[in-house]
């Protein structure tokens, strides 16, 4: 991932999985009562292997309690959610820890620097971000958003809006400025890498017991929608069924074009996979038919799909011209983040940063 791309995650809030997949999955919301007390994993007995003073700054003392309060903050509601076990927090000790200490070594930098966190300044960031986004990326993430009742231009604005952000936003113009400047990879370190790692660029043939199939997704939550909505769904689900009847060749632009799952974006193509991974009505249709054939629409608790099944697919190896673009981000992005933590390094010992709780070996 680009470094300029690394804010868009915090536009659709929860995340996003395809509707189809993990039938049993609850809602995050559903996990904690309206009535829901404050989690004892709060309490500082919980994070018994941390010393009351976990680090320092030069001759300042950073106490167990601000990093917790600060770690608290972040949640929803200030509260951990319930039952995790202590022997996870412990093992998240030190990166919160550290997370702390590098934050505030930031925030120091940046006064520093002068670059004023706002957001005028957070809004120009965004709108030019938003310029390096393919075209696959601005409409996946412009569905997203539809679907909690938001634009693009919306979401820009509140995020804009938020001091937090606005920080974060500083942040990475910081980083900019002082890490990742020069960084890049050339097409010849891509395929250095590529040769180096064949293995990395295969796709072992579908497993057996396994089908392949795409779906183009009209949403329709139960108990969400309304009668009205529904019905418009359906009618929807129904045209688009008449249109791939005429022209089947349609399923992959009308699945980008249409769908509102994120598989759309690949032409509506869920890969391979087996029984018991899709919600129970849309598995029954897909097992039902042949390579090649399509049915709907199909009811579920998500809404209307229209299903096709796919033909099975053998040992498939990506030729360096179809990933090199994708594989010199990502060895640029692996550079990038060495560039940073290189740089926080820097920080810590050019401040005297001192922990002392142990932590884990860096690879």
């Amino acid at each position: 991932m680009k470094q300029s791309k690394l804010w868009m995650s915090l536009f659709v809030t929860g995340g996003m999985f395809c509707a189809v997949m993990a039938a049993d999955a609850e809602p995050a919301e559903a996990a904690k009562p309206a009535d829901a007390k404050p989690a004892e994993a709060a309490k500082p007995e919980l994070w018994a292997k941390l010393p009351e003073v976990v680090a320092q700054i030069g001759d300042q003392k950073i106490t167990k309690k601000e990093v917790i309060d600060s770690f608290l903050k972040q949640l929803p509601g200030g509260q951990l959610p319930q039952g995790i076990p202590p022997e996870m927090l412990d093992q998240a000790a030190p990166g919160i820890v550290k997370g702390y200490v590098d934050q505030k070594l930031m925030e120091v930098a940046l006064e520093k620097s002068g670059i004023k966190p706002s957001e005028a300044f957070a809004l120009q960031a965004l709108n030019e971000q938003v310029k390096e986004f393919s075209a696959a990326e601005l409409e996946g993430l412009k569905q997203q958003l539809a679907i909690q009742g938001k634009t693009l231009e919306q979401q820009i604005a509140e995020n804009a809006k938020n001091p937090e952000f606005q920080k974060q936003i500083a942040f990475q113009k910081l980083l900019e400025d002082k890490a990742l400047k020069g960084i890049s990879v050339t097409e010849a370190d891509a395929k250095a890498y590529y040769d180096a790692n064949a293995n990395q660029f295969k796709t072992p043939a579908d497993k057996e017991g396994t089908v392949r199939a795409s779906h183009i997704l009209i949403m329709a939550q139960k108990d969400k929608a309304t009668e009205a909505e529904q019905k418009a769904a359906l009618e929807k689900a129904t045209k688009l069924m008449e249109t791939l009847k005429k022209d089947p060749s349609q399923f992959e632009a009308l699945a980008k074009s249409e769908s509102q799952c994120p598989s759309g974006q690949n032409g509506g193509s869920l890969g391979a996979f087996g029984k018991g991974q899709m919600v129970p009505e849309f598995e029954k249709a897909v097992f039902e038919l042949k390579e090649g054939e399509m049915a709907g629409p199909v009811k579920t608790d998500f809404g209307y799909h229209i299903i096709r099944r796919d033909k099975a697919q053998g040992e498939v190896v990506e030729p360096f011209d179809k990933v090199k673009e994708q594989l010199t981000q990502f060895l640029k992005a692996q550079k990038e983040q060495k560039a940073v933590m290189d740089y926080i390094a820097g920080l810590e010992k050019s401040s005297n940063v001192k922990f002392h709780v142990e932590m884990p070996a860096m690879n």
